[in-house]
């Protein structure tokens, strides 16, 4: 990077976006550098900041180019490649020096960083990933700090997000959502039991493994029992939170997850969320005065029709109450089927065929998908980046 390079006015325009400096000190800046520049002497952004200590060093570092940080940019870590990007974190496939492994390194963006509600989310998401111990979420192992950047060592998970797999081969077959709904039903009876709600299930949370594990993610809007933060504001992803949950975050309670859960089942069948719009006040408005489009259901069998019209009703006294009634519901109506825990080919018989839900016949690069027709899905080793975020 030089003084007055692309890189470094992009740097700039990044200060002030996220709100580091306002517009005019950092026209300052720029008066002064070009006057220092007038003078011989090259200095560039991001070392103004490190001297006048808005910025730590590192913080720079990873702001000059968050897609390329130095490999040492976390101390016990080793970066090795970029995973993912969202709004409010960057993720990294990283070797720890102390667990001797590959992981995902998610860190949070040094301007959420200095927010105590982001900052505390972040913890609070990477104690719960520590601490909970469930073959349906990622698994999270440490939270590392250094010189004001805050990181979560998590599980690496080789495979994709949901919603990557329905954007590129569309709706997935009934028997194949199932098995995806069941397993994150599973994942919710845990944190159930552990005092916990979710707050954002949805496809882009959600990953499937190489070897058709489902692995839910991202607990950063995760509530454990007696959180009273988010009262009167609107906390999740709008497409797929309830109605509840849209009025008052702190009204979501696990029959919240169990909607978002049918609004996601929605989704993977149908291939796109029942109620859309130009933003989320008119998302909003339709999930509050319109019911489901019967023709959009049409075309799916009477048992899947019922249980997305369980899951979504808006009175959440209609729903489910508990995720293992959820399970206990399918598992029953697909009569003469063993659990689906055993995985797609373990079962004969009943209303559903789940002898082949995953097509495992076609493979690329050892990576089989739940799709409802005979596509191959590439494999990738990413954690889930987060869409369109709250």
């Amino acid at each position: 990077m030089k003084p007055r390079d692309e890189q470094d006015i992009q740097f700039a325009a990044r200060l002030v976006m996220d709100g580091y400096i306002d517009q005019d000190l950092m026209q300052s800046v720029l008066k002064t550098q070009a006057q220092l520049l007038e003078k011989g002497k090259e200095i560039t952004i991001p070392q103004i900041c490190v001297k006048k200590g808005w910025l730590s060093k590192r913080e720079a570092l990873f702001l000059i180019d968050p897609a390329k940080p130095p490999a040492n940019l976390i101390p016990g870590y080793t970066i090795e490649a970029v995973l993912g990007a969202g709004g409010m974190s960057q993720v990294y496939r990283a070797h720890s020096a102390d667990l001797d492994r590959t992981v995902a390194l998610k860190v949070l963006k040094p301007h959420l960083a200095r927010n105590e509600k982001a900052l505390n989310r972040f913890k609070k998401e990477t104690e719960l990933l520590i601490a909970f111990e469930d073959d349906n979420i990622v698994k999270g192992y440490a939270l590392a700090q250094a010189d004001g950047l805050y990181a979560c060592a998590m599980d690496l998970i080789p495979g994709c997000e949901l919603l990557e797999l329905i954007d590129e081969h569309g709706p997935m077959a009934e028997d194949a959502a199932l098995y995806v709904i069941l397993q994150i039903a599973r994942a919710l009876t845990y944190m159930y039991k552990q005092g916990v709600v979710h707050r954002d299930i949805k496809p882009g949370n959600i990953l499937i493994t190489e070897n058709n594990a489902i692995k839910l993610c991202d607990l950063g809007l995760a509530s454990a029992d007696g959180d009273v933060d988010d009262e009167g504001v609107t906390v999740g992803t709008v497409e797929y939170i309830a109605p509840e949950q849209a009025l008052d975050a702190n009204q979501a309670d696990i029959r919240s997850d169990i909607y978002a859960l049918g609004v996601t089942l929605y989704h993977l069948v149908v291939g796109e969320t029942p109620f859309s719009g130009d933003n989320e006040q008119e998302i909003m408005g339709k999930r509050f005065f319109e019911t489901l489009s019967s023709s959009s259901l049409s075309h799916l069998s009477p048992h899947m029709h019922y249980f997305v019209q369980k899951m979504m009703a808006t009175d959440k006294e209609i729903r489910y109450q508990s995720p293992d009634e959820l399970i206990c519901d399918i598992e029953e109506q697909i009569e003469g089927n063993k659990t689906l825990t055993q995985g797609p080919a373990s079962s004969k018989g009943g209303g559903l065929s789940l002898d082949l839900p995953f097509d495992n016949q076609e493979k690329k690069k050892g990576f089989t998908a739940p799709v409802s027709s005979k596509r191959k899905v590439g494999s990738k080793n990413r954690l889930s980046p987060k869409r369109r975020r709250k």
